[in-house]
């Protein structure tokens, strides 16, 4: 009577497993999925490249890393004749215009050992395009 009592219940969770299952098969499966009433569209905008100034900087003198012998440098170079030059050092401040075919040039003191000379030329709709050398004043022979 032991082994029918186990074996009877053996069989009765089987088959409520396997009622179990299915009615939960059938009832996942009978549900009805709700669509959005409106679609939202989602559009991607691509970053567009930043356009070029319409000032240019070239420096002819000084070349970066330059070593010289005398305090007093030249300072040249072409930009737009339109530009505003700015010249900064740890101790001057120099504003020029270039001449009619852009070409400009000064000269500055310079203090010894290194020094961070930056150019800057910036246009009538302040743009502004950026030059660093650096010059180094030394006596010393090499």
């Amino acid at each position: 009577m032991g082994k029918e009592k186990a074996l009877l219940s053996f069989i009765a969770v089987v088959v409520g497993l396997l009622v179990g299952g299915s009615a939960f098969y059938f009832y996942e499966n009978s549900k009805a999925i709700p669509l959005p009433k409106e679609v939202k569209t989602i559009s991607a905008v691509s970053p567009s490249p930043t356009s070029k100034p319409s000032i240019f900087l070239t420096i002819s003198k000084p070349s970066d890393e330059e070593v010289v012998q005398k305090k007093i440098i030249t300072i040249s170079g072409r930009t737009t004749n339109i530009a505003t030059i700015i010249i900064l050092t740890g101790s001057t401040e120099e504003i020029i215009s270039p001449t009619s075919n852009g070409d400009f040039s000064t000269t500055i003191n310079i203090e010894n050992g290194q020094n961070i000379i930056e150019i800057t030329a910036i246009g009538p709709n302040r743009e502004m395009v950026k030059a660093i050398r650096t010059v180094t004043f030394s006596t010393e022979e090499f």
